[in-house]
């Protein structure tokens, strides 16, 4: 067998396959015996009849065409082997000629990454400073939390509860019926569309009202965007919250065990508003420093990598219901190809993200051991108790420690790019009184897959 290779863009390797005479034909020859035995000749039992019958029966060119469907994968799986080419996803054929068997096999192939001088990347990480506002108003909204709600003959005002039905249309086309529903008017939040809180504000029990409101651009149903909708609003029940007041009991109603006074409640507060604004500048930083590290590097992949990202977006968004995400397609107005076309960029730039993460684990030599696996799955049982050993079991499968090894090798990663991206590594480096680690080039995690293809 004849076959010629072509390295083309985008993670892409075209073999040029020619098959020999001699397995030609014995392929011909099979496909010949399958023909005769469901064909109808007359003077003949079915597969009995000579080849040359049969032949003249079909044509050979429609004997080759019937042996192509074993012929040619055959052929494409011993080319593999013989170009040493490792598939990624399924091939576009080509059938060049016939006689003799020549086709094209057009086949993804794993990425090319180049990370270049990722370790010269730098980012300036966000200050964190929690404020008095900020631990005000997570106390208000503990106090919404544990507010009671008491009914009121009072017009509607801000902060009320109300109880009531909403119905919308736009030229007589209904996209809102909301009853019974229950939902607090706060000044400042928007409710569905801009004006429609607004509304509430001074109607009583048992109200009725008609208003036309503005549908913004961005509304989520597309063909409405823009559009003016008739809203009829019934009011049913009004409530007032009535918050407590801000004292030791209301620390203790929260939890008495661990907030004896109003002062531990507020410093536990400060704490988790301190850690949680740690989080996001960390990662911030981590995302700005792998998108740094992405437009330094080198990347190619094959555009099957962006096609399974975009089908992981859609399992993100609407799960697995083809009926689901058929209705939520109407409903935004768009075709299935408009909305995946969409979310092409955003699977794009996660693809890179991927890439570049993946090989510079492999270029800074960042490994999760057997031990790290198990104390991780200590800390993933500790909390349920007398269920621990059960759930331990169902972690300790091949599947469940592979998924294990994937977050802490991620976690590892992205905490090694916050080291580079702020010098911390060098710097810890210098206070041993060590060398910063020798550089190893990023290109090299890449060199054998690149020979291989």
């Amino acid at each position: 067998m004849k076959v010629t290779r072509e390295r083309l863009p985008e993670s892409r390797v075209v073999l040029d396959i020619e098959v020999d005479s001699e397995r030609l034909e014995k392929s011909i020859d099979a496909a010949y015996k399958r023909v005769s035995k469901n064909a109808r000749i007359p003077g003949f039992r079915p597969g009995k009849a000579p080849r040359q019958i049969v032949e003249r029966m079909v044509g050979r060119e429609g004997l080759i065409r019937e042996a192509l469907d074993e012929l040619v994968p055959d052929a494409y799986g011993q080319a593999l082997e013989q170009e040493d080419v490792h598939p990624v996803a399924q091939p576009e054929l080509e059938i060049i000629e016939l006689d003799p068997v020549r086709f094209k096999a057009t086949i993804p192939v794993q990425p090319t990454v180049e990370l270049n001088d990722y370790r010269s990347v730098r980012v300036e990480r966000e200050p964190v400073e929690v404020t008095d506002e900020m631990v005000a108003e997570q106390l208000e909204m503990l106090r919404q939390r544990f507010a009671t709600q008491v009914p009121v003959e009072r017009p509607i005002q801000w902060g009320d509860v109300v109880i009531g039905d909403v119905v919308a249309s736009v030229e007589d086309e209904p996209f809102v019926e909301d009853r019974d529903a229950e939902f607090t008017v706060r000044e400042g939040q928007t409710l569905l569309v801009e004006g429609l809180a607004e509304a509430f504000i001074g109607m009583s029990r048992d109200e009725e009202k008609e208003i036309d409101l503005d549908l913004p651009e961005e509304f989520p149903i597309e063909r409405l965007q823009g559009k003016t909708a008739h809203f009829v609003l019934t009011v049913k029940d009004v409530k007032e919250e009535q918050l407590p007041e801000l004292d030791d009991d209301f620390a203790q109603e929260v939890n008495a065990d661990e907030f004896p006074t109003l002062d531990a409640l507020k410093e536990r507060i400060r704490n988790d508003i301190e850690e949680q604004m740690n989080r996001a500048a960390d990662s911030k930083l981590q995302q700005e420093a792998i998108d740094k590290m992405v437009e330094i590097a080198t990347l190619e992949f094959p555009r099957v990598m962006v096609d399974r990202e975009v089908d992981e977006l859609v399992r993100e968004n609407l799960g697995n219901d083809r009926d689901r995400y058929m209705d939520y397609l109407t409903r935004i107005g768009q075709s299935e190809e408009e909305y995946r076309a969409s979310m092409e960029e955003a699977a794009e730039t996660r693809v890179k993200r991927s890439l570049v993460l993946l090989h510079l684990s492999e270029a800074e030599s960042i490994e999760v051991s057997d031990e790290e696996i198990e104390a991780e799955l200590d800390k993933l049982v500790e909390p349920a108790g007398e269920e621990a050993p059960k759930l331990r079991e169902m972690f300790s499968t091949e599947e469940g420690k592979g998924t294990i090894r994937r977050n802490l090798l991620s976690e590892k990663t992205l905490a090694r790019v916050k080291e580079i991206a702020t010098l911390e590594s060098e710097a810890s480096d210098q206070a041993k009184g060590e060398e910063p680690p020798e550089e190893r080039p990023a290109e090299a995690a890449t060199t054998e897959k690149e020979d291989a293809e």
